[in-house]
């Protein structure tokens, strides 16, 4: 983790110094982020709907590891943890709901241009889905497990996989966790437009 946050952290700048643009692209990251999440279109976010996300992540990669661990529980956790992360910065009223405006509003505050805010909030809900997904433990997964992870999380599935093709491989044709991580860290922590989340129409 420490390694990827001080990777990240030279290419980071004053968020002052956005123009209105940058941050709307980053606005719409995070909407599209939000729907994701929000399983019964309510325009809110419980605690319960992040639990819905880590069930749906441990029935896109059943069964325990090759080293014998079964991955329901640290997804369950990853998902509790990414919550009370948002949830702290977001839910003022302390209602256990979260609106796609707060949503958005604890993302540019907590993580954008924030490495370690993200290595905070988010990023352990990612190595946990990455964890379910590398089934034999040797930090590396293939394009189209990439796609599946993707997918788990809420993306269109001909999105999911024109996005997993685009990640480099290694000589094995293989996509390591760093290649994932950083991809992921870039996603929540730049205003850079994203390809793998749409808005609902």
């Amino acid at each position: 983790m420490a390694r990827l946050v001080s990777a990240l952290a030279p290419t980071t700048t004053i968020r002052e110094g956005f123009s209105v643009s940058e941050l709307d692209d980053y606005r719409a990251k995070m909407a599209a982020r939000f729907h994701t999440f929000d399983h019964d279109g309510d325009g809110h976010l419980t605690r319960q709907d992040f639990q819905l996300m880590a069930q749906k992540a441990a029935r896109a990669f059943p069964g325990p590891r090759s080293d014998g661990q079964d991955q329901t529980a640290p997804l369950a956790e990853a998902a509790d943890q990414y919550w009370n992360g948002m949830a702290a910065l977001a839910d003022a009223d302390r209602d256990g709901r979260i609106t796609r405006e707060e949503f958005i509003g604890a993302a540019l505050s907590g993580m954008h241009q924030d490495p370690e805010g993200f290595a905070r909030i988010a990023l352990p809900w990612h190595q946990a889905v990455f964890t379910a997904a590398d089934h034999d433990g040797d930090q590396r997964v293939s394009v189209a497990a990439v796609e599946c992870m993707l997918v788990a999380l809420g993306a269109d599935p001909a999105q999911a996989r024109r996005v997993a093709a685009e990640h480099r491989t290694d000589a094995d044709g293989l996509v390591t966790e760093n290649e994932v991580l950083s991809a992921v860290a870039a996603y929540y922590t730049t205003s850079t437009p994203q390809q793998a989340f749409t808005m609902p129409r």
